[in-house]
């Protein structure tokens, strides 16, 4: 998982067996495999932080952190 994507063309690790993601669709590849979890997960993340956060302001970081289809995939999905 990496932002940086283009520094790791397919080449470079295709012959191991791995594929570089961006994060956001690492989630989304997450979500489609559970999204019941995932989301028990968000809710979980932002009621265990210091300052317990909703599972809307977990979003608003993740879409901070350049996970903007990932967070409009999971608004979507609760009405939020």
């Amino acid at each position: 998982m990496t932002y940086n994507l283009k520094d790791f063309p397919e080449e470079s690790h295709k012959p191991f067996g791995i594929e570089a993601m961006h994060p956001d669709e690492f989630l989304i590849d997450l979500y489609h495999i559970d999204g019941e979890l995932v989301v028990h997960k968000l809710h979980e993340q932002g009621a265990a932080l210091h300052e317990p956060r909703t599972v809307g302001e977990v979003l608003e970081s993740l879409e901070t952190c350049r996970c903007t289809q990932f967070a409009q995939l999971i608004r979507q999905k609760l009405s939020l």
